[in-house]
């Protein structure tokens, strides 16, 4: 699943929880694309023991957490 701009804004909006590729967990609590460079950085408050902002690259969000039932 690629991750793109517009489910990355989805997920902040709908306060869904995301995995990160280095497997930490968080919300998406602010979402800065620059131009012309086109970069786009993701701040995540992360489910860490202490809880903090995480800074990472769209390519770095691979997607929704999944839910067990």
């Amino acid at each position: 699943m690629s991750t793109n701009l517009r489910s990355v804004h989805r997920y902040m909006t709908d306060r869904e929880p995301v995995v990160l590729a280095d497997g930490r967990t968080g919300r998406i609590v602010k979402v800065d694309t620059v131009f012309p460079a086109n970069t786009t950085t993701v701040s995540v408050w992360t489910d860490t023991p202490r809880p903090s902002v995480a800074k990472v690259t769209l390519a770095s969000v691979v997607g929704p957490k999944k839910h067990c039932a």
